[in-house]
Formats: C-alpha cells, sequence, structure tokens
C-alpha cells in the first residue's frame, strides 16, 4: 500500500476515522501532516456522517480517559464520569474544539441515507465488510459531482481491510507500526 507521504497534490481521496483520532493523539506526523495538506486546500478530502460520528465520539472517550487515567474504550467508566457530573458545569471541552477544527478545514461530507444503509448489502456481501466500511466504501461509490456519478478511488486509512477491494488504492500512513485500527 502506498506510502500516505507520498499523496499526490489535487487528489481527492475519502479519510477514514482513524487518521483523525492518530493525527489528535500525536501518534502520526504522516496523519498530522496530511490533515495540514487537506487544510491548505492540497488535497480534497471526503467524510460521511459515520465518520464524523465516529470521531465525535473518539475524542469524547479519549477525553474522559485522559481525566480518569483510563482506557478510552472502557465506556461504562466513560459514562460513569459523564452521569456523576450532572448538575455541575460541563467537565469536556477539548473534544468540542478538536471535532469543530476538523470540520473547519473543508472536508466534504457525503450523506448516509435509509437507502444507502440497505444499498450498501452489495459492498457487505461482495467484500465481506463490516457495516461501517461498507458504508465508507458506499458513499466513495456513490458520490456524485453536479449529479454525475464519480466514484472515489482513494482512501487514507489505516484499516488494512480496504485492501482488498480491486481499484481501490489504500494510502497508509506508515509510521503506525503494528498499530489496530479504530
Amino acid at each position: 500500500m502506498p506510502d500516505l507521504t507520498t499523496l499526490p497534490g489535487g487528489t481527492s481521496v475519502f479519510v477514514d476515522t482513524n487518521i483523525f483520532h492518530f493525527h489528535y493523539q500525536g501518534k502520526s506526523i504522516s496523519c498530522s501532516n496530511f490533515i495540514n495538506r487537506v487544510a491548505q486546500g492540497e488535497v480534497e478530502a471526503y467524510v460521511n456522517t459515520q465518520v464524523l460520528s465516529d470521531l465525535l465520539h473518539h475524542l469524547m472517550c479519549t477525553e474522559v480517559a485522559g481525566k480518569l487515567g483510563i482506557n478510552r474504550t472502557n465506556y461504562n467508566q466513560v459514562k460513569n464520569f459523564l452521569r456523576g457530573q450532572q448538575g455541575q458545569k460541563y467537565p469536556l471541552k477539548d473534544y468540542e474544539a478538536q471535532f469543530e477544527a476538523i470540520i473547519a478545514i473543508g472536508l466534504h461530507v457525503l450523506p448516509i441515507n435509509e437507502n444507502l444503509l440497505v444499498d450498501t448489502k452489495v459492498e457487505r456481501q461482495q467484500y465481506y465488510l463490516m457495516t461501517g466500511d461498507s458504508l465508507h466504501l458506499g458513499t466513495m461509490n456513490r458520490r456524485k459531482i453536479k449529479r454525475r456519478k464519480v466514484p472515489l478511488q482513494d482512501i487514507v486509512t489505516s484499516d488494512a481491510d480496504f485492501e482488498l477491494i480491486p481499484g481501490l488504492t489504500v494510502w497508509k500512513p506508515n509510521d503506525i507500526p503494528n498499530m489496530k485500527t479504530l
């Protein structure tokens, strides 16, 4: 898979949630550089509402985990922390600022609707993808520009499941060795 640092300028790509998360966790210089390239207009980046929802969730859990000194995937502790804060000043602010900063870089947001949820059974069945990944591939395959179907053929992700899809170029941050995806 091509290294993310070699992505040519002017490329239109779909961006998976893990790229943003690695940027905010300081785990990948190549992800941070990529996001800067998007902000500068050098690369045209697409996401869908699933990516944005997942990102917001991950950022919130990460902030709570940082305050508690726990693993961000311990959802019971995260929920209990938030419940325990009710009636007090809202204790979280960083994740919202991070999320709004990502929105502000000029991402193109591809919609997910009930038709897409049904229609992406094609991607799930053909490539044995999980639901979220099938929605990513489905929005990529059904992207329209001026009412004309113009599929995206490039994705930026650390998710190996996309490597098995013919005709799709997977741009990976190679500075995250043996890192599991989100």
